[in-house]
């Protein structure tokens, strides 16, 4: 019995540890991703936008440019430009983000995103793909691969974008009925080429 006593305290305690820093990391998580109005007034939304992506390893490519801007001291120098020339076109985050819906907002009038991609990312959830709803009007290529914290309720969130013309599902496990979900995906959004695949 005093062994058995003894096994659950340590099961206990290491449980304890590993919550505690779920915890931690959560709250982290969470602080990067608060939103700034006080700095969306200072350098407007596009740049305020760029700074919290990057902040949290994501990327983006601005209009106008080929290539994605994935450092963080690589962003313009708001005192010596133009910040309005600085215009998000596209977003990636992959494994090493950890954008998460709490941050959403800071897509308000960004107007210029077109593309999104989310690969691997483990912070995008049912919420986040819910508040994507903010790009409805300007978002025209999504693509959603390996995101294992998405299940069918987020895919079908999707049907409030209607501007999209090209949604890419790919290596969603959680989806318990990819069919149905995709037909009904396909249904609400006519205009879109909507490609699922499970490798």
């Amino acid at each position: 019995m005093k062994m058995l006593k003894t096994l659950q305290f340590h099961f206990l305690k290491i449980n304890t540890i590993g919550m505690s820093k779920r915890c931690l990391w959560q709250w982290i998580d969470d602080t990067f991703n608060r939103l700034d109005d006080d700095r969306i007034k200072e350098i407007g939304p596009n740049l305020a936008c760029a700074e919290w992506l990057m902040k949290n390893g994501a990327q983006v490519r601005w209009k106008g440019c080929k290539e994605f801007v994935s450092h963080y001291n690589c962003l313009p120098n708001v005192t010596s430009c133009n910040l309005g020339q600085f215009l998000i076109e596209q977003v990636y985050a992959g494994k090493e983000a950890s954008i998460s819906h709490i941050g959403f907002n800071y897509f308000k009038n960004c107007k210029n995103i077109s593309k999104v991609e989310f690969v691997g990312c483990n912070t995008i959830d049912n919420e986040a793909l819910n508040k994507l709803n903010i790009l409805k009007d300007y978002l025209t290529s999504l693509k959603i691969n390996g995101c294992i914290n998405v299940s069918d309720q987020g895919i079908m969130s999707l049907e409030q974008l209607q501007a999209l013309k090209y949604l890419e599902l790919k290596n969603l496990q959680f989806l318990s009925e990819p069919e149905a979900t995709i037909d009904h995906l396909k249904r609400k959004l006519p205009e879109c080429n909507v490609q699922y695949y499970n490798e």
